[in-house]
């Protein structure tokens, strides 16, 4: 199957801010429709090995669940299917809320702002010690590879990073210590907000519910964030 029924196409635009993920899977070419029923539709990423699942009835969780291979990153839309889910599946949890960013010019620049430039592989050294301590070399390796890892550099320094992750969404953003409160961040989600509207891309990221300074700054910038948050299920 490779294309979406329609009621099902607009069940997902009604929460739309819920189901970015799903959507911009299917805009961008990228998702296998496993299952679709009026209740529910499965898709999978293969570029990121990851499930999307959303659902109405609990049968359709369970026959959605029997084709899930074992070890693959799931992300639920619904927090009612995930005792079962996690039960079956033995992944670990983290939420996250979805912020969409919908105007079709970037958000405002707020003072100076530091040279932003896509970094290349060489590069790698400076930044994959500050992304979770070095530990997502090869993934930052790839995402370079591609030109959409972008670094703010102040007086030749690097101050920060951000990117744009497999499955769609831009995040990889950090800030050096000694860079931050200065605005950096901000600068960095504006350039790659940018840099997504001009290719044609839906700008979106996943924040953690806790993580209270990162909401902060995505209500600056200007996204919609989604009332609810999304559920995933990833291997350790």
């Amino acid at each position: 199957m490779n294309k979406i029924e329609t009621s099902l196409r607009q069940a997902l635009n009604q929460d739309r801010l819920c189901h970015i993920d799903m959507i911009d899977c299917l805009e961008r070419g990228a998702a296998q429709i496993l299952l679709q029923e009026p209740e529910g539709l499965l898709l999978y990423d293969s570029a990121c090995q990851k499930y999307g699942l959303t659902a109405q009835s609990r049968a359709f969780v369970e026959r959605a669940l029997a084709l899930f291979q074992p070890g693959r990153t799931a992300v639920f839309h619904q927090d009612w299917m995930l005792a079962e889910a996690a039960e079956k599946l033995n992944l670990e949890r983290m939420d996250f809320y979805h912020g969409v960013y919908d105007l079709p010019q970037p958000p405002p620049q707020r003072g100076p702002e530091p040279e932003i430039r896509p970094l290349d592989l060489g590069w790698l050294d400076q930044v994959s010690p500050h992304y979770y301590d070095d530990s997502n070399r090869e993934y930052l390796a790839r995402v370079m590879a591609k030109g959409e890892l972008f670094g703010a550099l102040i007086q030749g320094e690097l101050a920060g990073f951000i990117g744009c992750h497999e499955e769609g969404t831009y995040g990889i953003l950090e800030v050096l210590p000694q860079f931050r409160r200065r605005g950096v961040g901000y600068a960095l989600e504006r350039h790659i907000i940018g840099w997504l509207l001009d290719h044609d891309r839906i700008p979106y990221c996943q924040i953690a519910v806790d993580n209270g300074a990162s909401i902060s700054l995505q209500n600056r910038l200007g996204l919609s964030l989604s009332q609810k948050p999304v559920h995933w299920l990833f291997a350790e």
